[in-house]
């Protein structure tokens, strides 16, 4: 039985979570990037630049080759870019998730941020994604893992069922309108309680400019630098 092979099954007996799923990628782990073959990876753009960590990601987390899109994007929403591992690995480090919270990766693409965030924290996540072909790699790949602590709904993010959500994150899915209607979707959960929404890419200016949000942290960093922001609810 290879490395791999027992290492999914480490995490699909549950065995492999938290501190646990951390040690085995930091410790245990180093491979050297030629041996992960790069061609089922989505090419690197800018300054998003992949890692190690995106090569152990798609090696435990995948599923064969990445799914070809089917559906045709409308104006404002922007074709898949894989988030860097490492921008989730931070995330989990600053966000600091208690158990009551519910992750959600709005525009979740082939759901390794979702599937990354439920193993590093245990916390239930969700993946929002309107390409069905994404969609059902992301649930392939969840199923092989025994992750039943993520969800995976195809949909529209305008229209979708964000209420149990308290940590939304964005890796400029959308923009111009589209945009601005699913902020509002998010907007309303926050009447209730309050949220944070993270931000990585050009769409963090936009949510820095929404007035119902405050930015963490001591300043807006670079475009590519993830940001965090809470909502004023008391």
């Amino acid at each position: 039985m290879g490395r791999f092979q027992q290492i999914r099954l480490e995490i699909r007996a549950g065995r492999c979570r938290g501190q646990a799923f951390r040690k085995l990628i930091f410790d245990e782990l180093r491979l050297d990037s030629r041996e992960a073959g790069f061609e089922e990876f989505v090419a690197v753009r800018g300054e998003t630049g992949y890692d190690e960590l995106d090569i152990l990601g798609n090696r435990l987390l995948g599923v064969g080759k990445m799914p070809v899109p089917t559906t045709e994007l409308e104006a404002g929403m922007v074709e898949f870019y894989k988030t860097p591992a490492r921008v989730v690995f931070e995330l989990v480090e600053r966000v600091r998730f208690g158990p009551e919270d519910v992750f959600v990766d709005l525009g979740a693409g082939l759901g390794q941020v979702v599937m990354l965030v439920h193993l590093l924290t245990g916390v239930r996540a969700l993946g929002v994604e309107i390409e069905p072909a994404y969609c059902h790699y992301a649930r392939r790949c969840a199923k092989e893992l025994g992750l039943t602590g993520v969800r995976f709904g195809p949909g529209d993010a305008r229209v979708a069922d964000l209420s149990a959500g308290t940590v939304f994150f964005l890796f400029t899915p959308f923009k111009g309108e589209v945009f601005s209607q699913v902020m509002e979707r998010v907007r309303a959960v926050a009447s209730s309680r309050k949220i944070r929404v993270i931000g990585y890419g050009p769409c963090t200016e936009e949510i820095a400019r929404s007035g119902w949000l405050r930015r963490e942290g001591d300043g807006p960093g670079g475009e590519y630098t993830l940001q965090i922001f809470s909502s004023y609810h008391e």
